[in-house]
């Protein structure tokens, strides 16, 4: 089950969840490039420092997704897609443009032994 985020609850969410997430773009050979960035809210986009290596992939495709950890194994976590615009190359950042954003509960377990690989 998923939750929707619109962007006029954001502004609620990051204050549940924090300024901090993951930010995942592709790198062109369809690699996922993940990094971890501090994530402001202004004028309706978000903005990060995620460096140089996403500015790079943001050239191939705008495609851009963050993903706010939940705080306990049980709870949701947010994860928010977008379109990235590089706004300062020299300092790496970047501002997403939000197309979506669902609350993700863990998938369920099984049994009690937890994931086997």
């Amino acid at each position: 089950m998923s939750i929707k985020v619109t962007i006029e609850d954001i502004d609620k969410r990051l204050s549940e969840y924090g300024h901090s997430a993951f930010v995942v773009t592709m790198t062109e050979e369809g690699k996922a490039k993940i990094v971890h960035s501090v994530i402001s809210l202004e004028d309706d986009c978000l903005i990060c420092s995620p460096g140089k290596g996403t500015l790079k992939n943001l050239a191939d495709s705008s495609s851009v997704s963050l993903i706010f950890p939940p705080h306990s194994d049980d709870a949701y976590s947010m994860i928010i897609d977008g379109d990235g615009q590089i706004l300062d190359s020299e300092k790496g950042s970047i501002k997403v443009k939000i197309t979506g954003g669902v609350l993700h509960r863990p998938a369920a377990q099984s049994s009690n032994e937890g994931p086997k690989c």
